[in-house]
């Protein structure tokens, strides 16, 4: 997040590609680890650390590359000290989950080039090369290079960390250079042997609209390795900082231009970039979900960013921020809801704009959740994924015992190929390449469990009516089949067909995938509202392979209930929640 703007501009540039950056990376910022205050904060409930499901989630939705908020003070409690194990292991943590989804992590200090200490028994931010308390500085440049070249010590070598983000946001840096700090920093690093990618951010809260201001026309970082990134942030709001404190229409008044706003503010940074020939990189940016006009805010920009080349980090995900809604300020997170099962509204335009090359993979019957399984339908996504017939298209997986193994294909185009998991994939992280007569056209990550159950619903969303039927039994014993969706062709949708008991048994029949290795009908639970149906079958559809069903009877006290959620369990794995209704 970022401080309000409060400068004009009389500068235009235009927008002009990032040299040298044919591929780039696309993913979020984690904020959890760095909430609370840095000395007084307690592990759990002021600040945490994500969980391996979070690293899941966005991996699986190639969104793998995650901007990992830390506190300096938490990982180096003593300025030149050693760094404190017991927030070290829960970073370490981190990424071993992050490694395990086939992500990769950028380390950043949430700090503003400040570090709080004690004085005279008052807790006191400092900012480094400048006197603090006093007529004495206490907080150096030498110090945040003692923290990067200890933090190098441990992680030079693990290649699930990606990068060290050196700073978040310095701003208001008084007497001191932040030009001269970060130059320092990258040295110590290069000389401790490390030529890990080293993000570099701006002075001025890093604001993309006024780099060249806060940091002059040249580029600044000279170091052998040449394997560094520039870092701006930008936000979208009339003055910059990402709070978002006034609603769209109090925005749009302000600049009628606002879908725009992303563009026009962007090409600043990329111009210098592009000026100075060095690779450059968006470390932040983000919308409330309150008005979906934002979306068109955010898709504008996102092309600009894509035009550019660049890579960038959405603002942001977190554990923490699915608990408590808003904060820790008024712009919602794209954290997923409801355990990890119902995307942010954000998210379909963030996949629209991934890096060149990317492949990924969800559920046929549902986006669902992170996690598939052996044998069950998907559809994959990119672009450019073939030409001509699709005749020549191929999607292989390697597995996490090393098997290399061809899926049976059910559907190509250049976007999308539907198929199936191979039924002997072995569970984990699976690797999976898109070939087109024989050349990698894609790739992307899976990650596999044996049971991984998602419902088809009528409108293919994995929201709303369930794609299912009823056998009605009859007291003489005869039966017949219904559905319980029919089209509507004024909404152009599927809608609910009530359900009538009429005095007669009535069993409903799902339809599902990724459930086919399930222990049957003793590990599932199909729950309606309140009610338990009666299971009698659960496991693959006999005609289609791929195809799941589970078979249940209906208690008659559901008569009348009107429109009713579904919750399927299948060996304690839970599916999205469907809905069919009674009358």
């Amino acid at each position: 997040m970022m401080a309000p703007l409060g400068r004009a501009l009389s500068i235009v540039w235009i927008l002009a590609p990032v040299i040298g950056q044919a591929q780039y990376l696309r993913g979020v910022n984690v904020s959890q680890a760095e909430w609370g205050d840095p000395l007084t904060g307690r592990y759990g409930p002021d600040y945490s650390y994500p969980t391996a499901p979070t690293f899941n989630y966005f991996s699986s939705r190639a969104l793998g590359f995650i901007r990992l908020q830390v506190q300096w003070e938490r990982l180096q409690p003593t300025l030149g000290g050693a760094l404190d194990p017991t927030n070290l292991n829960y970073l370490k943590q981190e990424i071993a989950w992050a490694k395990a989804a086939g992500a990769v992590v950028s380390i950043v200090t949430h700090n503003q080039a400040r570090y709080s200490l004690v004085l005279n028994g008052v807790e006191t931010l400092c900012i480094i090369d400048n006197p603090c308390g006093g007529n004495t500085v206490l907080v150096t440049a030498a110090n945040l290079a003692d923290f990067w070249v200890k933090m190098s010590n441990e992680f030079k070598n693990e290649p699930a960390v990606y990068a060290y983000d050196l700073m978040n946001e310095p701003h208001d840096m008084g007497v001191a250079n932040w030009s001269q700090i970060s130059q320092t920093v990258v040295s110590a690093v290069r000389n401790n042997g490390d030529n890990k990618v080293i993000m570099v951010p701006g002075d001025g809260w890093s604001s993309a609209l006024y780099w060249p201001f806060d940091n002059g026309l040249s580029a600044w970082i000279h170091e052998p390795a040449n394997n560094y990134y520039y870092e701006a942030h930008e936000y979208f709001d009339s003055d910059g900082s990402g709070t978002y404190a006034m609603t769209y229409d109090q925005e749009l008044a302000n600049n009628p231009n606002l879908k725009y706003v992303g563009t026009y503010r962007l090409q600043f940074f990329t111009a210098w970039c592009s000026s100075n020939h060095v690779p450059c990189y968006l470390g932040e940016y983000g919308i409330p979900n309150n008005d979906p006009r934002w979306l068109t805010v955010l898709d504008n920009f996102l092309h600009a960013l894509d035009v550019a080349q660049m890579p960038g980090t959405y603002w942001a995900a977190g554990e923490l921020w699915a608990l408590v809604p808003g904060c820790p300020c008024s712009l919602p997170s794209v954290q997923p809801s409801d355990n990890f099962t119902t995307d942010q509204e954000q998210l379909p335009t963030l996949l629209a704009h991934l890096a060149p090359g990317s492949f990924r993979t969800a559920s046929a019957a549902a986006s669902y959740g992170w996690a598939l399984a052996p044998g069950e339908l998907v559809a994959g996504y990119g672009s450019r994924l073939t030409s001509g017939s699709g005749q020549t298209a191929q999607v292989q997986l390697t597995d996490s015992a090393g098997n290399v193994l061809n899926a049976p294909l059910l559907y190509v185009s250049p976007q999308q190929i539907n198929y199936q998991v191979p039924a002997g994939a072995v569970s984990g992280l699976v690797n999976v390449k898109v070939t087109d007569s024989g050349s990698t056209t894609a790739s992307g990550v899976l990650l596999l469990q044996n049971v991984a159950p998602t419902i088809f619903t009528a409108n293919q969303t994995g929201q709303g009516v369930a794609a299912a039927q009823i056998q009605r039994v009859k007291p003489d014993g005869s039966y017949t089949y219904e559905d319980v969706a029919v089209y509507d062709s004024g909404s152009h949708e599927f809608v609910a067909s009530p359900i009538a008991f009429n005095g007669d048994r009535i069993f409903l029949l799902l339809y599902g995938t990724g459930f086919d290795r399930a222990s049957g009908a003793a590990g599932t639970t199909v729950a309606i509202n309140a009610t338990q149906a009666n299971v009698t079958y659960s496991g693959p559809q006999p005609q289609f392979a791929g195809e799941d069903q589970i078979d249940a009877e209906l208690a008659p006290s559901l008569a009348g209930a009107g429109q009713a959620t579904m919750t399927v369990t299948v060996d304690g794995v839970t599916a999205n929640a469907v809905t069919i209704t009674f009358q």
